[in-house]
C-alpha cells in the first residue's frame, strides 16, 4: 500500500502525530491541549479525533457499533484522512484507538513525518473509569472490548510511551513530552 505517489517524500509535508491508547485513557484530552499549545505558538493544527469523524461522516445507527469489520474501515479511514491533510502542508494530530498494525505500519512508512505517542493505563483505573465499558471492579464487563476480549494491537516502536495515573501532574508533563516530540517532528515552525 505504500507505493505510487503517495509515498514519494513530499518537501511541503506535515508531521502527523498519532495518540493511541485503550478508551478513556486521556487521548483526546492531550490532543486538544496540544493544540491548544500550538495554535498559541501561531501554528494551525487539524485535530482529528476517533469519535469526532465518527459522528460526522456515520450514519446515526452507525454510531454505537463497534463490530470489528467497522473497526477496520474506521482505522484505515483515521489513517488516509491524516496522510491526506499532511501531504497539503497541514500539521496533524490524531487521537483514536486503531490499534492495528497494519494500519501503522502503512502510516509510518508513508512521505509525511510521523510519530506514535501510546498511552498506557492500569486496566484497573480504567474500570473505575468507565464501568459502563470495561465493567466495574470485581464484575464482568460487556462483550467485544479491545484490550479485554478483542487484543489490541499496540504500537511496536511508539516514539513516547506516557504513563497515565490521571494524576493532576500528568496532563502538563504529558504536554511537554509530546510538544517536545512534535518540535522534532517539524523543526522551527511556530508562527507559520
Amino acid at each position: 500500500m505504500t507505493s505510487g505517489p503517495e509515498s514519494t517524500p513530499q518537501p511541503d509535508a506535515a508531521p502527523i502525530l498519532w495518540i493511541t491508547g485503550l478508551s478513556g485513557t486521556g487521548k483526546t484530552t492531550l490532543a486538544l491541549a496540544l493544540a491548544q499549545a500550538l495554535r498559541a505558538q501561531g501554528q494551525r493544527p487539524l485535530v482529528l479525533d476517533g469519535d469526532t469523524v465518527r459522528h460526522l461522516v456515520e450514519p446515526d445507527e452507525a454510531h454505537d457499533s463497534h463490530a470489528p469489520p467497522l473497526r477496520l474501515h474506521r482505522a484505515w479511514r483515521m489513517a488516509r484522512m491524516a496522510r491526506w491533510a499532511a501531504m497539503q502542508g497541514i500539521p496533524v494530530i490524531v487521537a483514536t484507538m486503531s490499534l492495528r498494525h497494519d494500519v501503522q505500519d502503512w502510516s509510518r512508512a508513508g512521505p509525511t513525518p510521523y510519530a506514535e505517542v501510546l498511552l498506557q493505563a492500569n486496566m484497573e483505573l480504567l474500570r473505575q473509569r468507565k464501568p459502563t465499558l470495561y465493567g466495574a471492579p470485581g464484575q464482568a464487563s460487556p462483550p467485544n472490548v479491545v484490550g479485554l476480549d478483542i487484543p489490541a494491537e499496540f504500537p511496536r516502536q511508539p516514539e513516547l510511551r506516557l504513563p497515565q495515573n490521571f494524576a493532576m501532574d500528568d496532563q502538563p508533563r504529558h504536554l511537554a513530552q509530546v510538544l517536545a516530540l512534535w518540535e522534532s517532528l517539524w523543526p522551527g515552525r511556530a508562527m507559520r
